[in-house]
This record gives structure tokens, sequence and C-alpha cells, in this order.
């Protein structure tokens, strides 16, 4: 990942949880030290509660939000090799023609990009991305997924239509029909399922 791409959250969460991790063992060693395991007082007992208690309560808060960060990441789809790597490959081919691959690269998503495409829109699109992607994971490791993979649901045209409804070139090619698709009555991948498929992947069975 380049630089100026570098995400601000991961950087500076990943530090701060490396330092309240380390102040929570200094705090619990300094108490066993210090005290002896002879907490008489409020300031002992202050000092042992933050190094048990209040620092690794912070410190799962903290390490929660960038484990969800990270999720996000292609790096992390492409972790689950038996399943998702040849779709992330695929769309890293600048000669494959999918849609993934032709938005991978001209960079229409700066980055993200699986979990761009792939998370519902509104309001609780992120939680449920998260949630089915815990059920995923879970199936990955426990092998009790079935190959093909496949989605879970039909893919909306809502989840192309966040980027391409406003677009002026889009809204160009796309006049003709454009109250089917926005209804739903046609689906996106109606028409790109035969020239551009979504992804061009050679699934085993």
């Amino acid at each position: 990942m380049n630089v100026f791409q570098q995400d601000p959250v991961d950087y500076y969460g990943s530090r701060f949880l490396a330092v309240l991790i380390v102040a929570g063992i200094a705090l619990v060693l300094y108490s066993l030290i210090r005290y002896r395991g002879r907490a008489a007082g409020p300031v002992p007992w202050g000092v042992l509660l933050a190094g048990v208690a209040v620092l690794p309560i912070l410190v799962t808060s903290a390490g929660t939000v960038l484990a969800l960060q990270r999720a996000e990441r292609v790096e992390f789809c492409a972790s689950c090799h038996l399943t998702m790597k040849p779709f992330v490959d695929d769309m890293k081919n600048p000669k494959s023609g999918s849609l993934a691959s032709l938005h991978y690269a001209n960079r229409y998503i700066a980055d993200n990009q699986c979990y761009v495409c792939h998370t519902s829109y509104g309001l609780f699109g992120t939680f449920e991305a998260k949630k089915e992607g815990l059920h995923d994971v879970f199936a990955y490791y426990t092998r009790s997924f079935h190959l093909p993979v496949k989605l879970k649901h039909p893919y909306p045209n809502g989840d192309c239509l966040k980027c391409h409804g406003e677009s002026v070139k889009w809204l160009a090619s796309h006049a003709d029909f454009k109250d089917q698709v926005f209804s739903g009555e046609l689906s996106c991948l109606q028409c790109h399922a035969v020239k551009t498929p979504a992804h061009s992947v050679a699934l085993l069975k």
C-alpha cells in the first residue's frame, strides 16, 4: 500500500493499541514488584485495577475496531486461499476482462475493492457484511464450505448504482432502460454476465 493510501485509523490505532498493551503489562509488573501482592489502600488497588481491568477493556475495544477495519482489505479476502484467492487473483489480472478486473485496473474504487463492491448500501450494510464475513471465516476454518462458492443472494443492483447511478457516462449508455435497472426489473448482471462477468474464475466442484 502506498503511503498516500495509508489508513490513519489503522496506522495510529495499531500504535495506540501497542502502547496500551505495554502500559497494562507495566502496571501489573509495577503492582507485583512495588506492593508484593499486598494491595492495602486506594492507590495500590487503583494501580492493580487499571492493569488487570481498565486497560484490558480498552485493548479489547481498540483491537476489535482494528480487526473490523482490516477485515475490509483485499488482503484479508485473499487470505482464504481455497475459496477467495482465485477471485482476488482474477480482480488483479489486467487481462481478465471481468468487471472486477476492469474496476481494479482503472482504480474506479481506490481501495478495499472487495468490501466496497460486496457491501450492500444502507444504514446496516456494513454490519450485515461483517456479520456474514464472520460466518464465512468460521465456515472456511472448519472446512464446512462448499465449492463452487456462490453468493448467498442475487447481487443487488443497488451495489452497482451507489457508484454508477449518478454517473454521466453510465446514464448516457443506459438511458433506454435506466428505469428498469433502478426498479430492479432488469438486473445489471443480466446484461454484463456474458461479455463482462463479475469474475472470470473457473471454479472447481
